[in-house]
């Protein structure tokens, strides 16, 4: 046992800093994004960020049950900058692995037997000046299919 989990007897954290939580990406996001956001992060470890992957079994406990929920919540968080897309899953490309995902503001280490390539921080979030220009992007992102997006995200 982690010898500071036994000391404090309360677990890890997510940390999020106030740069994040007071950007214009974040204030684009509904209650569920955020929240999205937020039991994806609990996933994140110290050289984990890339291979985080986001499937309703995974997120059930987080009260996503829906795949429509997770998929427009997926979309959004991509569309503002907070994560991005590192390994695509799914039927469309012949493979039976669930897509992955790195936190922009994290760096990421290379996982080779994941197809994770190493990268570092970008914070994609911080280019939006304005709540209308996230919103707007958002938006767009909900319009185009799931795979235009995935072309996009890299």
């Amino acid at each position: 046992m982690n010898k500071n989990k036994h000391e404090m007897g309360r677990g890890g954290h997510v940390r999020l800093y106030w740069d994040l939580l007071d950007s214009m990406a974040w204030r684009a996001l509904s209650w569920v994004e955020q929240g999205l956001y937020i039991a994806m992060r609990r996933k994140l470890r110290q050289t984990n960020n890339g291979n985080i992957e986001a499937t309703l079994a995974t997120l059930k406990h987080a009260g996503i049950t829906s795949p429509a929920t997770l998929s427009k919540g997926l979309k959004s968080l991509q569309a503002v900058g907070l994560i991005s897309k590192t390994r695509q899953g799914g039927i469309a490309y012949g493979s039976k692995v669930c897509s992955l995902y790195r936190f922009t503001d994290e760096q990421t280490f290379e996982h080779p037997k994941l197809g994770v390539k190493a990268c570092k921080v970008t914070n994609d979030w911080q280019r939006f000046k304005t709540l209308a220009e996230a919103r707007a992007a958002i938006k767009a992102a909900q319009s185009r299919p799931a795979c235009a997006i995935d072309e996009n995200a890299e």
